[in-house]
């Protein structure tokens, strides 16, 4: 029953989405469309498509314990529980980060991937300065709601068992990739994609299991993951195929990068 109420919140919430999008697509006069399905470039659609999925994120995470008959603030203290675990926090971070910079490193050595900055360089300051303010707030938000809520929710209605524990991250991670890709990127290999943030969610989904079943592993795993993938994109060009070393978006999609997945895997399971 509890994940029939969460599947409604999220229902009710992209609603809300809907209906924004509806009205400003009517204010710009371009046809009206599904979710998210628009085609428009125009700056108010981009802004508002952003500015409403966050706040979809909002009313599912602040919406579903209140149909739950949860006390939003009690839900907060257990997904962050004080004091703060500092020495996890920094494993955590050090189990993204340094995995990734070492496959960046071997996949230039090897020549599959290039330095080539992009763009001038006043133009690409001002975008390393936004890529290091987003990774945090866009990670917090979807980790408060496919971790803290959907994979929450699971763990609740399954019975108290590894197996159980596992299909409930093998469900929210694939909640979590199919998301992404409601509107399907142009010109980006759709299949692999879905495979790529599949894997990242079952990461960050163990990370909140073995954290005690808050979100400050999953978040830091997650604005770790981000940051580094979105300042790479500025620098690097791809070389070798997509099924080695995945494409910019997601490098964690090829055979190299799920190897380096794995290893953050059992990094986790090892060190926190």
């Amino acid at each position: 029953m509890n994940i029939l109420i969460a599947l409604g919140v999220a229902a009710f919430a992209l609603c809300v989405l809907w209906a924004v999008q509806s009205v400003a697509l009517t204010l710009i006069g371009e046809p009206l469309a599904w979710p998210l399905q628009y085609t428009t470039r125009q700056s108010l659609m981009r802004l508002t498509g952003q500015v409403m999925i966050q706040v979809s994120w909002i009313i599912i995470f602040v919406g579903t314990p209140l149909a739950l008959g949860i006390s939003p603030l009690n839900l907060l203290h257990q997904l962050f529980p004080l004091p703060v675990p500092w020495r996890q926090i920094a494993v955590a971070f050090s189990i993204m980060f340094f995995p990734f910079c070492l496959f960046f490193s071997l996949c230039i050595k090897a020549g599959w991937l290039q330095i080539a900055p992009k763009f001038n360089r006043a133009t690409r300051r001002f975008k390393l300065f936004c890529r290091f303010l987003t990774p945090l707030p866009l990670a917090t938000f979807e980790e408060a709601v496919f971790r803290g809520t959907l994979l929450e929710q699971l763990l609740r209605s399954l019975p108290q068992s590894y197996a159980s524990s596992a299909a409930a991250i093998i469900v929210s991670s694939l909640a979590f990739s199919l998301v992404h890709f409601i509107k399907p990127p142009r010109r980006k290999p759709v299949g692999q994609g879905i495979y790529g943030f599949f894997t990242a969610g079952c990461l960050f989904g163990l990370a909140y299991v073995i954290g005690g079943r808050s979100l400050w592993l999953p978040i830091v795993l997650h604005a770790t993951a981000i940051l580094c993938i979105e300042l790479t994109r500025l620098y690097i060009d791809y070389k070798a195929p997509r099924w080695l070393v995945g494409f910019p978006e997601a490098p964690h999609s090829g055979l190299v990068g799920s190897a380096i997945i794995l290893t953050m895997a059992i990094g986790l399971v090892v060190l926190i």
